[in-house]
This record gives structure tokens, C-alpha cells and sequence, in this order.
């Protein structure tokens, strides 16, 4: 056979370690005709995208809480939760898997511990839907319930940017013949972009000024603000409170510890804590809450803003005393035959009788 129709097989063999520990064989092939015009960039073109598989799989993505994540916790109470435990497990499975996410970062940020996580995920039960009362089980679920509502903001799209940039990354190096020089004057090999910097793009500080994003203002001077010192926020409205200064303020938990007046050595590492309480009470308890009340408070009057209307009856039911925000579900509660939780008209869980 002439030498320009030969065949060579380009077998390329990696292994890799997904979440459930099984080792599974990526196996690619390509047959590239030997003196045909296109066989360069037809070789060029495998490794680059056993490189790209090769660097997804080896690289585990730690993800983090992003701003806002609970601001659709009453949504999802009232919407209900349907989704069987077995099913959900499932879910979290192939997460952690398509993104290469790491089982730690997600426990972080579904805020529950390894020991809740690990009893939930290998089904240490006699009926699987004994695993609802596993707290993994509403915290999973709402995790996937809000990654749809926070749209190009969720944790899954931010992934998506990630996994585009470093593909548009190694596809740009593509573009070049081998042994030829890219635009950095650096050599390209096999496909492989010689420079990570150089093919994501242009920096923010390369951008014209115009195209540059505006820049937050930091925090506020807030000591001369005068406040009622009572508390009109639970510990849920205070978390979202906080979530949206961080989206109009240039901040983080270590300057609003700073605000409130954490001057240890960690000022963001109570503010820290109590962010990752859930449910309308989690961190009630907390000597920060207090502190993250007021701040959210002095700066809605620092911003001339309006009060709410929750706020409004709240006044008006509490007179000069403290505000009624709910029954604590944080705390044990004693239900005697027949007795419930129900809310009002201003969303409060309140304890009935039923007599």
C-alpha cells in the first residue's frame, strides 16, 4: 500500500480516579493517513483534547458558596421537596463527577459534616426515605434547587466558564502548525498552548477603560448613624442582608467583621460561621447576630432607604417592646397531641396548640 494512504493508529491511554474511587480507562483513538495535508492538525487536535480530558481529571475543583445562595430558602419550603433521597444521591454523584468537584468543598457549601454527608451518601438505611430526616438530604436538595434560580451567577455555570476558558485556551494553540512559533514568539508543542496566560485572553487591566467593570465602593463610615437598637431581622434575613452588601459594597467576612467590631487577629471568622448556619434561626445564638442586625440596619438608613413592610408591622405589633420574629425552630420544641407550626401573614412560624 503507497505510503500516503498507510495507516498509523495514535493510541493514547490515560487513567483517572472519579469520586467513587473507580478507575476507569479513557481510551482515544485516531487514524491519521500518513502524508495526507491534514494529518498534522488532525494529530495536534488529539492530544489537545486528550490534554484537556487529561487536565479535568487530574485537577479536582474545590466550589464555594456563592453571594445570594440563601435568598430563595422560603421559595424552596413553599415549592415542597419531592425528589427521592436515591435520586438525589444520584444527583450529587454525577455533580461531582461531570465537574470534577471535590466532595469536601461541597459539604462546605451545603453546610453539613462528613459524617451526615457520608451515612446519606451509602445509604445506611432500612427504607431509603428514612434518609430524609438525614439533614444532607434538604441541603443537597436546596443546593440544586437554587443553582437553577441564581442562573449565570450559580456555582454550575461559573464551572461552565471555567471548563470554556480552558478549553478556547488549548483550542487557540491549535490554530498554529507544529514547531512553528505562537504570538509569544514561544515554541507550540503537540497542540499544547506554551503559556496558560497567553490564551485566555486579554486582562482586565488590558481592556479598554470603557470596557473595564465598575468598580464597588468599600464600606461605609457607619459610627455616626443612629439606630433603633432592636432587631427586625432573623438570623435567614440577616445572611441575605448580607449577601446583597457584599453585591454592592467591596467587601468581604473579614472587613464586615471589622465593621461590627471584631479586632481579633481573625475578624471574618465568626462572620464566617455564622454565614454558614442555615434555616430562618441557625446562628441565632451567636454573639455576632446582633452585631450583623445593626449593621444591616445602619446601612439601610445610611442609604435613605424605605422600611419594609414586614418591618412597618413589626413596629406597630411590638410597640415599644422586642419584636416577635417566630417560633425558634433551632432550638427543641415539645409538641403536645395535636399541636403545629404555622405562619402568619409576615411568613413567622408560630406554635399552635390545636386546642
Amino acid at each position: 500500500m503507497d505510503d500516503l494512504h498507510t495507516v498509523h493508529h495514535v493510541r493514547l491511554y490515560m487513567y483517572t480516579t472519579y469520586v467513587r474511587g473507580v478507575r476507569q480507562l479513557m481510551d482515544f483513538e485516531i487514524d491519521v493517513a500518513r502524508g495526507a495535508s491534514s494529518h498534522a492538525s488532525a494529530l495536534e487536535l488529539a492530544v489537545a483534547k486528550v490534554a484537556t480530558r487529561y487536565d479535568a481529571a487530574m485537577s479536582k475543583v474545590n466550589i464555594t458558596r456563592p453571594d445570594g445562595y440563601y435568598d430563595f430558602y422560603d421559595d424552596f419550603l413553599d415549592d415542597g421537596v419531592t425528589v427521592a433521597p436515591k435520586a438525589l444521591r444520584a444527583k450529587i454523584r454525577t455533580f461531582l463527577e461531570k465537574w470534577n468537584v471535590t466532595a469536601t468543598s461541597f459539604q462546605k457549601v451545603i453546610a453539613v459534616n462528613s459524617n451526615s454527608y457520608g451515612k446519606f451518601m451509602t445509604m445506611q438505611y432500612k427504607n431509603q426515605w428514612s434518609a430524609t430526616s438525614n439533614g444532607t438530604y434538604m441541603s443537597a436538595a436546596y443546593f440544586f434547587y437554587v443553582d437553577k434560580k441564581l442562573g449565570k451567577d450559580s456555582i454550575t455555570a461559573t464551572l461552565k466558564r471555567g471548563q470554556a476558558v480552558a478549553a478556547s485556551g488549548i483550542t487557540s494553540s491549535m490554530t498554529q502548525p507544529l514547531g512553528e512559533p505562537n504570538s509569544n514568539g514561544a515554541q507550540a508543542t503537540a497542540g499544547l498552548p506554551s503559556s496558560s496566560k497567553s490564551s485566555v485572553g486579554p486582562t482586565p487591566r488590558g481592556m479598554p477603560k470603557t470596557a473595564r467593570p465598575a468598580q464597588k465602593p468599600p464600606l461605609p463610615d457607619l459610627s455616626s448613624v443612629n439606630i433603633d437598637e432592636r432587631v427586625f431581622l432573623n438570623p435567614k434575613e440577616v445572611r441575605a442582608e448580607i449577601s446583597a452588601i457584599k453585591r454592592r459594597y467591596k467587601c468581604n467576612n473579614a472587613s464586615i467583621g471589622r465593621a461590627v467590631g471584631e479586632m481579633n487577629s481573625q475578624p471574618g471568622a465568626a462572620v464566617s460561621r455564622f454565614l454558614d448556619k442555615g434555616g430562618d434561626f441557625g446562628g441565632g445564638q451567636m454573639e455576632i447576630y446582633r452585631p450583623l442586625a445593626h449593621l444591616c440596619e445602619k446601612l439601610r438608613v445610611y442609604e435613605n432607604k424605605p422600611k419594609s413592610a414586614k418591618r412597618i408591622m413589626l413596629e406597630a405589633e411590638a410597640g415599644d417592646g422586642k419584636p416577635y420574629l417566630g417560633h425558634d425552630t433551632s432550638r427543641p420544641t415539645i409538641f403536645f397531641p395535636g399541636a403545629f407550626l404555622a405562619k402568619d401573614n409576615l411568613g413567622r412560624l408560630h406554635y399552635q396548640s390545636g386546642y
